[in-house]
């Protein structure tokens, strides 16, 4: 270090950097602008169909939501009762950083467990997701694995979860009650 604090010039880098811009020069030598007409500057593409956002998209339309079977949606008056706290969650299971074949043997596991202890009231966390994955590969596997699956029948349904339970990142699960 220099008595003002910077680094004596390093002969051997200012040498690299001098070829980088001369090699960055030459590469673009024959490169034109573009007018404005040709460019498109006005123009935004609002529907782009590569990459993230048509799997996305394809996912939207083609998984239904935890909402499009009515007969498996918890009734309101219930889940109106679980927002006030009136029906307690009995069990949870956090799904976060499991593959999909570990969540789903977690879950059968949990669903059969909480089964044969009657409980009523389940709570499944997927995660939100990242944008990487489309928003979520569990959240959007794990409530038809629970609605289509061997439980189905024990089912009163299931319904997203409050926020201060996961919001969009769980779902809450109710059993019918057992004789």
């Amino acid at each position: 270090m220099t008595a003002g604090g910077r680094r004596p010039e390093d002969p051997v880098a200012g040498e690299e950097a001098a070829q980088d811009d001369a090699d960055w020069l030459e590469a673009m030598s024959d490169v034109e602008r573009m007018d404005d007409e040709v460019r498109g500057a006005d123009v935004v593409d609002s529907e782009p169909t590569t990459g993230l956002a048509e799997r996305f998209r394809q996912r939207q339309q083609t998984e239904p939501t935890l909402t499009e079977d009515p007969g498996m949606r918890i009734d309101p008056h219930s889940l109106e009762r679980i927002r006030r706290g009136k029906l307690a969650i009995e069990a949870q299971i956090d799904l976060h950083g499991s593959t999909q074949e570990e969540a789903f043997s977690q879950v059968d596991t949990f669903l059969d467990e909480s089964w044969r202890l009657r409980r009523r009231l389940l709570l499944v966390i997927t995660g939100k997701g990242t944008a990487i994955d489309g928003g979520g590969v569990l959240r959007s596997v794990v409530p038809r694995w629970i609605t289509e699956g061997r439980f189905r029948d024990c089912l009163v349904g299931i319904a997203p979860a409050n926020q201060r339970d996961g919001g969009d990142g769980a779902v809450y699960v109710m059993f019918h009650k057992q004789g």
